[in-house]
């Protein structure tokens, strides 16, 4: 505010030089002394000025200056007669703007006294003063000096009055700041309190003993969890060293890896064997780190240690379990691989040792017909048909047990596959086989999984071969293979308009020798039991719908591509 009013006054000082008190000087036919005391002023103001732009604000010289001026045109501008005494005013107004403390009393105590020599002198001296021409010049000096008096008050109090007004404003807002301030110190110191509290409660509240100390080992944390498992109060601890809380053995222990701690900036992990108060022991772990203040600088080291006895015997029982398992599991691999191989051994067996008597039937039994069929009695021909037809019939059994074992011990060959393709040309042999018959066979383009091709197509011409076999009894038959979507995963099915099935019996639809039929349908019972099997084996399931004498549908889900 001081450097703003002391530019505004010397452009004042200035402009009232040489525009008003001048002419005016020079109206009134005062000397010419004075106007050039006037022109110095001025000249000198106006360097002040110029300093002032420049940054240096000389407001004791100004005040000298002035001061200066006044004693030099007391006696020639008439003295108190004139406007000279009006200018005092602007001294008094100037000082306590411009000078502080100590320094404002010396220049009024020089105002004062140099006003109260003036007055003296000119008592004193009365023929000093140059008095005015008339009246009328007495008075246009006094007006003068009245309205350049009031023009600099006026400026300096303007001034004064503005600072205060910027100064009440930014009181007020620092004052609300403070206010908003306070109000979130009080929240956050608050929120720190809660949070101080929540703390020391999870401190308090969990099962892990946690302890902090300063940078000389003296404890300042123990919580409750610590306490239990030392058997020590915290008025035992807080406070002390380890040399203090333990026997001097396993504090020296805790101290040197404090130390190494301390020293190297950075957490270890470590396992001790302590004893508890009651005598037992027991093993905890332990995670001991450096604590640093804002600077970064190590002012102590924190720790927290857990009790891990029950689970280092768990681990170990564990381990233990895990052996014996592994045991185990080793011979019923053993067992299991016997298992095979005598599984092995009995599928040569059925596959060789029962082929062998099942031909010898077949052979005699077709020389008997062959040789001494004329001479038998019909009833004879007809037992040996049956004996004929039983013995292949358990031939096609054998083979389909085979096939079905064949199944569950062959390894998955995954290939991109073409259900529509295999469909199609299953269907295609059928015809052949039977072109007499009329069926519409419908297969879905685009039909494509990833799978073993030929469990695959075993798995096709199992449904595919049932659905003809099944639907024989109508005139025009018709069999479906698409895919739909149940419930939320995507099913192929085959779907036919035969026979159909009662739904009562469904849980035996897909076990192996149960058929739902009579005699009036060939078969051996093992082909469901053996689609079941290979869409198990690809991860699928399989399960059918059906209705007597309305057709039966038959799904299974597969890995699509």
């Amino acid at each position: 505010m001081e450097q703003h009013l002391f530019v505004l006054l010397c452009i004042t000082a200035v402009v009232a030089s040489f525009f008003v008190v001048i002419p005016s000087n020079y109206l009134q036919h005062l000397p010419p002394y004075i106007n050039v005391c006037v022109t110095v002023f001025g000249v000198l103001t106006l360097l002040l000025l110029a300093e002032a732009r420049r940054g240096r604000y000389h407001t004791t010289a100004l005040f000298f200056l002035f001061l200066a001026l006044m004693n030099l045109i007391w006696f020639p501008n008439g003295a108190s007669d004139g406007s000279l005494p009006l200018y005092f005013f602007c001294l008094l107004m100037y000082l306590p703007i411009f000078f502080r403390g100590r320094a404002r009393w010396l220049p009024l105590l020089l105002t004062s006294i140099d006003a109260a020599a003036l007055m003296a002198l000119e008592l004193r001296f009365p023929q000093w003063v140059t008095p005015f021409a008339s009246e009328q010049d007495r008075m246009a000096d006094n007006v003068v000096g009245f309205a350049v008096t009031t023009v600099c008050c006026a400026v300096m109090l303007w001034s004064l009055l503005r600072s205060y007004e910027k100064e009440q404003t930014r009181l007020v807002a620092v004052n609300e700041e403070l206010e908003r301030v306070i109000v979130e110190r009080t929240a956050v110191e608050g929120a720190l309190l809660q949070n101080r509290e929540l703390l020391n409660s999870v401190i308090d509240g969990t099962t892990d003993a946690i302890f902090v100390k300063d940078i000389s080992g003296r404890y300042l944390l123990f919580n409750e969890a610590a306490c239990h498992m030392t058997g020590k109060g915290q008025d035992q601890v807080l406070g002390r060293d380890d040399r203090e809380v333990f026997d001097s053995e396993v504090a020296a222990a805790i101290m040197e890896v404090d130390q190494e701690v301390l020293n190297g900036n950075q957490a270890q992990l470590m396992e001790r064997k302590l004893r508890a108060g009651s005598g037992e022991q027991y093993l905890v772990e332990v995670i001991k780190g450096p604590l640093h203040n804002k600077e970064g600088q190590v002012v102590g080291l924190f720790g927290i240690a857990r009790d891990v006895t029950q689970s280092r015997r768990m681990a170990e029982e564990l381990r233990l379990l895990n052996e014996e398992l592994e045991r185990r599991v080793v011979e019923r691999t053993a067992r299991l691989e016997a298992a095979m191989k005598e599984q092995e051994a009995f599928s040569y067996s059925v596959s060789h040792d029962l082929r062998g008597p099942l031909r010898h039937i077949n052979s005699y039994g077709s020389i008997l017909l062959e040789e001494f069929g004329p001479e038998l009695a019909p009833e004879a021909r007809g037992y040996l048909e049956r004996i004929r037809t039983s013995s292949k019939r358990m031939g096609d059994l054998i083979d389909d047990l085979l096939e079905l074992s064949r199944i569950g011990r062959s390894e998955l060959s995954r290939v991109t596959v073409s259900l529509s393709e295999l469909a199609f040309g299953i269907g295609c042999k059928l015809q052949d086989a039977e072109p007499e018959r009329r069926v519409d066979l419908l297969i879905e383009p685009g039909l494509q999984v990833e799978g073993d091709r030929l469990l695959l197509e075993l798995m096709l011409e199992n449904l595919v071969g049932n659905a003809w076999k099944y639907s024989s009894v109508r005139e025009r038959a018709r069999i479906e293979l698409g895919c739909c979507v149940l419930g939320d995963r995507d099913a192929f099915f085959v779907k036919d308009n035969g026979v159909g099935f009662d739904m009562a019996y469904q849980d035996k639809l897909f076990g192996a020798f149960q058929r739902l039929h009579g005699a009036e349908f060939e078969g051996t019972g093992i082909g469901l039991a053996t689609v079941k099997r290979i869409v198990e084996r690809h991860g699928g399931a399989v399960w059918a719908q059906g209705v007597v004498d309305q057709g039966a549908t038959v799904y299974f889900t597969l890995p699509r591509v």
